[in-house]
């Protein structure tokens, strides 16, 4: 008589398929969790870990369904709550996530992840203080949660309160040691706050774990005094996507920047009544720079590598075209010659400008206008990068490429462009015309 073949039961299965995921086995783990639930299709551990799983490789429309039975099958389980908020989240079904995670907080008031996903979503939605409350919550439960401390860190930096926001990094860097990503954040913000010793160390260890980071390249090399070409693109993009919703608060009342109202002054200084009839604003931003020059222009486009800041600029309505480009790449495929070319605290992340210089003047018709602003530096250089991360320029380097691009200077300003950590940045607005061929 032959001998039954015995299954292997399913709480094993999911016990073998947990060790699996733990170690990043995951086609291992994923077939484990199938296998449990062929021998037992209800297995409420099988359903939220394979959900959890298929999250992790980003297939939200198999993570759903799994999520979704492993709730119906014990509904009073509230990490297959938690894991369903977080699903959904990522599906963009936020006010549903946000109900998974108040149900697990119903059944369990101490589950410290579900504070966290909550403060996550009122981030997002603009509700700073009621994030910060809610992931204090969950790092009062569960103190070894790093995630929610960059997540702290992140929204105490958005209020301005940095010295709490350097501690929660900090906290965040001690249990996520191999985290590039919390070294980074917390590199940057002591460069912000002068702390450059500091600051090094942490960026050359994100710079350690993942070799890949430009934003972190450029930084170590303003920190260690050595000059580059210019500021990686995808540094810029996020640095300005991050900051967009802060931006001008930030910018023109804490810092006092007047960049663009100089340029627009130096520019009524000398148009003479003139109007231009096509005028782009490079790097524009929230539109600071285009709201100031709308009045003296018939047509205005606005070119900035952040999408986030193209939105801000959006809502004004003072453009009649924008879009999202590096500077150079746009002026390359660009066609149409245009009479005014504004550049509002833009070359600060440029170092060389020769190119883009050229391609602006080529751009222009004759007679007309480019005004522009950088931050100052030693007359002998041509341009430096500064701890800061940003550039200064040199009046010489950028009176040769005014006239090796048939540029004139018709007036430059001297002034305190923004304030940096209490003290003023002297700049130089420039305002030049192309001389007629």
């Amino acid at each position: 008589m032959a001998s039954a073949t015995l299954e292997t039961p399913a709480p094993v299965l999911v016990a073998q398929a947990i060790r699996a995921h733990q170690l990043g086995h995951l086609d291992a783990a994923q077939d484990l969790y199938g296998r449990a639930l062929a021998a037992d299709p209800l297995d409420s551990d099988a359903l939220n870990l394979m959900g959890t799983l298929m999250l992790q490789r980003g297939d939200l429309s198999s993570a759903v369904p799994f999520s979704a039975k492993a709730v119906l099958v014990d509904p009073r389980a509230p990490g297959a709550l938690n894991t369903l908020g977080l699903i959904l989240r990522q599906a963009g079904q936020i006010a549903a996530a946000a109900s998974c995670y108040q149900k697990a907080l119903l059944i369990d008031d101490g589950f410290a992840d579900a504070y966290s996903n909550l403060g996550v979503i009122l981030k997002s939605e603009g509700h700073l203080l009621r994030a910060i409350e809610y992931y204090r919550r969950a790092l009062d439960l569960d103190p070894t949660l790093g995630e929610t401390y960059n997540n702290l860190a992140n929204a105490y930096q958005e209020i301005g309160e940095l010295p709490e926001a350097v501690e929660a990094y900090l906290h965040a860097a001690d249990r996520m040691p191999d985290s590039d990503t919390v070294h980074y954040n917390v590199g940057m913000l002591l460069n912000r706050q002068g702390q450059t010793d500091d600051a090094l160390i942490h960026l050359k260890r994100a710079l350690e774990i993942n070799p890949e980071r430009s934003d972190a390249r450029h930084l170590v090399a303003a920190l260690e005094g050595r000059t580059t070409q210019r500021a990686p693109l995808d540094y810029v993009r996020k640095l300005f996507d991050d900051y967009a919703p802060r931006f001008e608060a930030h910018l023109v009342g804490d810092l006092q920047c007047r960049i663009h109202l100089d340029i627009v002054g130096l520019l009524n200084q000398h148009r003479r009544g003139r109007r231009f009839g096509r005028a782009l604003d490079l790097g524009c931003g929230t539109g600071l720079t285009g709201a100031a020059a709308r009045g003296f222009v018939d047509h205005l486009a606005g070119v900035d590598l952040s999408e986030n800041m193209l939105r801000q600029a959006e809502v004004k309505g003072v453009y009649d075209a924008l879009r999202t480009a590096d500077i150079d790449s746009y002026l390359e495929e660009a066609d149409q010659r245009v009479d005014l070319v504004m550049a509002g605290d833009v070359f600060i992340y440029m170092g060389a400008l020769d190119k883009t210089i050229g391609l602006i003047a080529d751009r222009l018709n004759d007679h007309g206008m480019l005004a522009f602003s950088v931050e100052a530096e030693v007359p002998a250089a041509s341009w430096v990068l500064r701890p800061s991360g940003r550039f200064g320029h040199g009046d010489a380097y950028i009176s040769s490429l005014m006239a090796e691009n048939g540029l004139a200077v018709v007036d430059k300003l001297r002034t305190a462009l923004r304030n940096d950590r209490g003290k003023p940045i002297t700049g130089i607005i420039y305002l030049a015309e192309k001389i007629a061929a």
